[in-house]
């Protein structure tokens, strides 16, 4: 199936997604005395690792082989469940019983596996997904012996356990004639969709935040400029992604997939940055911390993408971060968090001309 768009499934596949990523985000958002709990940045990629990852098995698998028929949709639905129930392992300690969360985690992966299984019982050709049906397999394995242990010790086996999937996957992709290419528009469109639904969830972080607070002229201001920054995102992330359907690089789309690891973290961790502008309930420091690790986040993952399906200009991409992240970190200088935030907006209006005039200058033309 060559450039098909996304199902009504996978939007409400994608939708469900978001919203159990709610609650690994809102890790980031709670705070005692103005600070953060020890290890919140560490959990949070932690727990968010396992839901992006069982998103990439998902759609990896439906860019390539859905063909929207009735057991596809029973076990993606079957599997929307389990996320849910994921997500509501987080409402306790998950420090303390993080049994049932490796547990829940086991089972959806075992959901994903028995996709691919019925496709390699139907086509038998297709040696790739043996692959990953012994990836999953051992991966999962190895996730829930984390059951067995204390926390820190599941952390590590869990995050070793995707890492170590990922690995055995893309050996196995970039074997000759594995499997056949991705198709890059469906991929992009999954991608683009799934950023712009974590963008709607940032803007209700955002009005969260409000709902909270005694309207001032200055709370007005740093929500304006919390809104102005997620459009202006959209803007960056969405202005030139059609180049990256139009390279004929990567043609296994991982290059795209993995490298929106970071950018979706990049929108939760921003969200919660402007957020806290707004409730002014943590210190400064780790208020820095947020702001320029969102930020970095997301300049890396989105240039990730285009560095390797656009190698040929690097330069400007370079050129171009580096003076908005510049500008943003000057501004972690100034008094107050609500200038700060002015100040990375700032940062962001200014990479958008710059890239502007790049796009004119590579291609005589621009995207938006």
């Amino acid at each position: 199936m060559n450039n098909r768009h996304a199902t009504w499934l996978e939007l409400f596949f994608d939708l469900i997604f978001v919203v159990a990523l709610g609650k690994v985000t809102h890790v980031l958002a709670y705070t005692h005395n103005n600070q953060l709990d020890k290890g919140t940045f560490l959990k949070f990629t932690v727990l968010f690792l396992p839901f992006w990852w069982i998103w990439v098995l998902h759609t990896a698998f439906s860019n390539r082989y859905d063909t929207d028929n009735r057991f596809h949709r029973a076990f993606t639905l079957l599997l929307m469940f389990m996320l849910i129930i994921l997500s509501i392992t987080l409402d306790g300690d998950v420090e303390k019983n993080h049994m049932p969360f490796l547990l829940v985690y086991g089972v959806a992966k075992i959901i994903i596996a028995g996709l691919y299984a019925k496709d390699v019982l139907k086509i038998n050709n297709r040696p790739i997904n043996k692959s990953v049906m012994w990836a999953m397999g051992l991966g999962t394995l190895l996730a829930t012996i984390g059951t067995l242990f204390n926390y820190k010790i599941a952390a590590v086996l869990l995050t070793s356990s995707i890492f170590f999937e990922i690995i055995v996957i893309e050996i196995a992709l970039n074997h000759k004639n594995s499997t056949k290419a991705a198709d890059k528009e469906h991929l992009v469109e999954r991608i683009g969709l799934f950023a712009i639904i974590l963008l709607g969830e940032s803007i209700i972080s955002i009005v969260s935040g409000l709902t909270k607070v005694d309207w001032t002229g200055l709370t007005i201001i740093t929500g304006a400029v919390g809104f102005a920054i997620i459009a202006i995102i959209w803007w960056i992330y969405f202005d030139s992604l059609n180049f990256l359907i139009e390279s004929k690089k990567d043609k296994n789309g991982t290059g795209v997939m993995y490298s929106q690891l970071l950018v979706f973290m990049s929108f939760a961790i921003l969200a919660n940055t402007i957020r806290h502008a707004i409730l002014q309930d943590l210190n400064d420091l780790e208020f820095k911390i947020m702001a320029i690790s969102g930020m970095l986040l997301l300049y890396i993952g989105k240039q990730t993408a285009y560095a390797i399906n656009i190698p040929e200009h690097g330069k400007y991409r370079v050129i171009n971060t580096i003076i908005a992240l510049s500008i943003a970190s000057i501004s972690l200088l100034l008094p107050k968090q609500e200038y700060i935030l002015i100040g990375v907006a700032l940062s962001f209006m200014v990479y958008i001309i710059v890239n502007y005039k790049s796009q004119m200058k590579l291609y005589g033309k621009v995207n938006f």
